[in-house]
């Protein structure tokens, strides 16, 4: 009976670091930042879902079928129960972008591709504690925000405002507004006058009245047809004139003879 209280007692102490990393859960990831280059930016926050302590040194991020190592840099190795922690590629490119984060921050080296994958956490016998397979379709692309672990729904993440080593934010980053295209100026034809075809005059609607009015007195100043015309009717003026003159002129001097 004794020997068989050790073996249970034995079993159970096995198992307490099983379940224990059992607990561990990834809550947020960020893998597209905006504003230049992801390379040495990119992050993944876990958290203690269970009840003991755990040794994260101990365990494995998995990305892109690799396993990499996981090194302390600040609060230490163990993450105690209901806390967060942030996993960096470069802790202090992270602590660049986020210079009020004060909470456990660790070094692993990965790089997240922007289209989607799977990460991971195994343990030292890498077998997998929890994954998630993210997608570029669920947001969060180059935009601020981050892929957050819905609170409503274990497997799904939406995107919200990146909150490192915290609970997540209740919003997220609206994008920003498209550029709107540059009005195009309309254009106006000038009107033809006395039935002659004037040249188009196409102006901006911006120009001022007093310009159009000038452009267009200019061109049917020029038109090539009323000035014919002008000269024409003077021609006409003057040869009437000169009638008239010749015939004055002849009932005044002629003398008849009786």
């Amino acid at each position: 009976m004794r020997h068989k209280s050790l073996l249970l007692f034995a079993g159970a102490m096995l198992t307490v670091p099983f379940f224990a990393h059992a607990q561990v859960a990834i809550t947020e990831i960020m893998y597209d930042l905006p504003g230049g280059s992801d390379s040495g930016r990119e992050w993944v926050e876990v958290y203690n879902a269970g009840v003991a302590p755990i040794d994260l040194t101990k365990l494995r991020l998995n990305e892109n079928g690799t396993n990499h190592k996981i090194t302390a840099v600040a609060g230490g190795n163990t993450l105690s129960p209901a806390s967060y922690a942030v996993i960096a590629d470069d802790p202090a490119n992270f602590r660049v972008d986020w210079s009020q984060f004060s909470g456990q921050l660790f070094d692993s080296a990965f790089s997240l591709s922007n289209d989607g994958e799977m990460i991971g956490i195994r343990d030292a016998s890498s077998t997998e504690i929890a994954s998630v397979s993210y997608s570029s379709g669920w947001g969060a692309g180059g935009d601020g925000n981050s892929l957050n672990r819905s609170p409503n729904d274990a497997g799904a993440f939406i995107a919200r405002k990146p909150s490192p080593g915290a609970a997540m934010a209740d919003s997220a980053i609206a994008p920003k507004p498209k550029a709107q295209p540059a009005p195009v100026a309309s254009k106006t034809k000038a009107a033809t006058k006395s039935g002659a075809k004037l040249p188009v005059v196409e102006t901006d609607t911006a120009t001022e009245p007093a310009d159009f009015l000038q452009i267009a007195a200019t061109t049917e100043s020029s038109s090539p047809y009323q000035w014919w015309l002008a000269a024409g009717a003077l021609a006409l003026a003057t040869a009437a004139a000169i009638f008239v003159a010749r015939k004055y002129a002849k009932d005044e001097w002629d003398i008849v003879e009786e």
